[in-house]
């Protein structure tokens, strides 16, 4: 009993105090974009379904808590395993909004990617605690190879689907814990090089805009893209390209945004989201509700609120007694620091458009829970970072 009582007092509550403000958010968001029943495809009862999965999500992370994150570590295979025979059941079913993204159970759908995340981190981190805890660590560049193998079945998969952001996010949690890793000079220049790679990309579209835009037409021309995913290119390049038809559902999310002003219309007063005119605003264009809504003011508080969390997970990362938990924390900074900024980007013209959820905010039970299933391991490395507690 006393060492249950030790180990809530090390649990981060600021960090579940920032989970729970941002579900709250997230629910009333999601309240006010599915109020308008102008949009047939919108669900019903959007809110409430929303507030029960995140009470499913506390459940979860408790128990997550509770659980020793080390044993993860002995099947970690299964789970990985078990990932990528969901990814490929996954195909079995009909498409949602054009991809084969979810599993159908009756009335419940799940959604394969979002496991398919954390056991990638899962399995990455326990390859790298590995190379750190054997007598000679070698941390040559080659090693990296196998971090490779591990990212491109779950990658690959995913992309067939097409889910392109699900996709991404996978890319950044291995370019994080890739980074995390960067122990020598080998690893450090590869970290630096992604840098720049990056860095030249954001200028390229900000100063060589036309340029861009025509060696993305030349993409499509020699079929290396798919139409939708030069569309998606093409508006963030360039805001005035297809305002009313392929770049409407981004132009629609600004014009909620900047119609928001410092202080917003109001909770269930904004006129954009009132009447659905964003499409699918209760989940990938959630930030444009909150812009219109909440205003300037409580879009920053968003945006703090997002730091705050990974400023938390950071913390933990540091404080963990392994290098497992520190690799596991760190993938999961990767994750949620990607899908927020990816979300909130692309709702303001600062990345393309793609199907990423903002976290704990837009609607989505599987993304939900395995949000709060995230919180709890991270958790559950914060408690057990003394380890004579657990003798």
């Amino acid at each position: 009993m006393d060492t249950i009582r030790r180990m809530w007092r090390d649990v981060d509550w600021l960090l579940i105090a920032v989970v729970l403000v941002l579900t709250g958010i997230g629910c009333i968001a999601v309240g006010s974009a599915t109020r308008s029943h102008a949009n047939p495809s919108m669900p019903t009862h959007a809110a409430l379904k929303q507030a029960v999965f995140a009470l499913i999500g506390l459940v979860v992370m408790v128990f997550a808590t509770w659980f020793d994150y080390r044993m993860l570590r002995r099947v970690r295979w299964i789970l990985y395993g078990l990932s990528l025979v969901l990814l490929v059941v996954v195909f079995a079913f009909p498409e949602v909004n054009g991809a084969k993204s979810w599993i159908q159970l009756g009335p419940f759908s799940f959604q394969p990617s979002e496991l398919a995340k954390l056991t990638l981190i899962l399995v990455i981190a326990s390859y790298m605690a590995g190379i750190d805890e054997s007598e000679v660590p070698d941390y040559r560049l080659w090693r990296w190879l196998p971090v490779i193998a591990m990212w491109l079945p779950p990658f690959a998969l995913t992309m067939k689907e097409p889910a392109l952001g699900q996709a991404l996010v996978m890319f950044a949690i291995t370019c994080t814990l890739l980074a995390t890793f960067a122990k020598t000079s080998q690893f450090r220049w590869m970290t630096a090089l992604f840098v720049v790679v990056v860095a030249g990309l954001v200028v390229i579209s900000v100063f060589f805009d036309q340029q861009a835009v025509a060696v993305v037409q030349y993409m499509v021309q020699k079929h290396w893209l798919h139409d939708y995913q030069a569309n998606r290119i093409l508006t963030w390049l360039d805001p005035a390209y297809g305002p009313r038809t392929v770049g409407y559902n981004v132009h629609q999310a600004e014009v909620a945004i900047g119609s928001g002003g410092v202080f917003g219309a109001g909770l269930f007063r904004g006129t954009l989201t009132g009447g659905g005119w964003v499409p699918n605003q209760w989940t990938d264009y959630i930030f444009s509700a909150i812009g219109e809504e909440m205003g300037f003011v409580g879009s920053s508080l968003v945006v703090v609120l997002y730091i705050l969390l990974v400023q938390r997970l950071v913390r933990i990362a540091g404080l963990a007694t392994d290098t497992f938990g520190t690799y596991l924390v760190m993938g999961m900074v990767g994750m949620f620091a990607f899908q927020a900024f990816e979300n909130i980007g692309m709702d303001l013209y600062m990345s393309p458009s793609t199907g990423i959820t903002l976290p704990f905010v837009s609607y989505g039970g599987t993304s939900l829970v395995v949000n709060y299933l995230c919180i709890g391991v991270a958790m559950s490395v914060a408690v057990r970072r003394r380890k004579l507690r657990f003798h």
